[in-house]
């Protein structure tokens, strides 16, 4: 594989492919079996967080000037804002919900939330981190990092205690919260190799992770804050060290990864035109007796034919260069 000169994380598009395939097989749960929780889904919970810890990762770059931050804001602002307006507003015509899609635009986009919450994290990250780029001393520019996760959670707390659990702001804050940890994590991965070889290099860290995220599994329906961030924390570390231990990016298996993987945001945003509708009794079906593995095997059957179909129309989409920049904001690279 080329990697013209660049440093390619050829992990990082293999574990967007898995992370991918999950996503679809939570949404099948959830929309076509209209099972919440399922079982499986307690098991792949990690899938979102995986996306922003790898986007995360991908957005460290040095800001070196006004002009240099801008034109990244714009960037960003392109390729996830441009796919958001576009498949939100064809979506919801086709699902005869028109009416609202100016305040589903405006309020995170309903299915469509992941880009517009990147799209705050990643614009945030860039003008932040330009603002603090002289800071040279390691703590403190962790702690100015935290700054904004300390502020997060007081914000939470206040709006709970003020009696607004069911509103929009404490809905946003608390997705902004859950998902800036993630980001944060592969930010300071790439920034800091130290911090990386610790969390992804380290025997003992890895089995911490492995309990944790079979901890967090067995006791889902507890929810508790603590023992999911550690168990999806957990999960990333264990999917990455497989990963780079277990799969050769030029093996049959890592290949097939890598094209899934660089086609996830086509899949995301087209996977939901083609998820099917099931009627009530193969809910009830489904949920008969230990539902894990009955569950899991007739999401993968349909998940399966859903993400090729994804890719097809996102091929298809980028054979045309305006097409795609109509659609995705930016000009197809093969």
């Amino acid at each position: 594989m080329d990697t013209t000169g660049k440093e390619y994380f050829y992990h990082l598009d293999m574990m967007k492919g898995i992370a991918i395939v999950l996503v679809v097989i939570g949404h099948v749960m959830l929309f076509t079996f209209d099972i919440n929780p399922s079982e499986p889904s307690k098991f792949i919970y990690f899938n979102m967080p995986l996306f922003f810890y790898i986007s995360g990762f991908l957005a460290y770059r040095e800001t070196d000037s006004l002009k240099d931050m801008g034109e990244k804001v714009f960037h960003r602002g392109l390729i996830l804002l441009v796919p958001y307006l576009m498949f939100l507003t064809l979506y919801n015509i086709f699902a005869g919900n028109a009416d609202n899609i100016l305040s589903l635009i405006i309020g995170g986009g309903q299915r469509y939330w992941f880009l517009y919450y990147l799209f705050i994290l990643s614009t945030f990250f860039i003008i932040y981190g330009y603002t603090i780029r002289s800071v040279h001393s390691t703590w403190l520019y962790v702690i100015l990092w935290l700054l904004p996760l300390v502020t997060l959670i007081i914000a939470k707390t206040v709006l709970l205690r003020q009696g607004y659990a069911d509103g929009d702001a404490y809905a946003n804050i608390s997705r902004l919260l859950n998902y800036y940890r993630y980001f944060l994590i592969g930010f300071l991965c790439r920034k800091y190799a130290s911090f990386n070889r610790l969390l992804f290099k380290n025997s003992y860290i890895f089995a911490i992770g492995f309990v944790f995220y079979f901890l967090n599994w067995y006791f889902f329906e507890m929810h508790n804050m603590f023992l999911i961030f550690f168990g999806t924390l957990g999960a990333i570390i264990v999917l990455q060290n497989w990963i780079q231990q277990s799969v050769a990016p030029l093996s049959a298996v890592g290949r097939l990864l890598i094209y899934v993987g660089r086609c996830s945001l086509g899949i995301y945003v087209i996977h939901y035109f083609f998820i099917p509708s099931f009627p009530e009794n193969v809910h009830r079906i489904l949920c008969i007796g230990n539902p894990f593995i009955w569950q899991l095997t007739m999401a993968v059957l349909i998940a399966v034919p859903i993400v090729t179909a994804s890719i097809f129309v996102y091929k298809m989409i980028s054979m045309n260069r305006w097409l795609y920049l109509s659609f995705f904001g930016k000009i197809y690279k093969k």
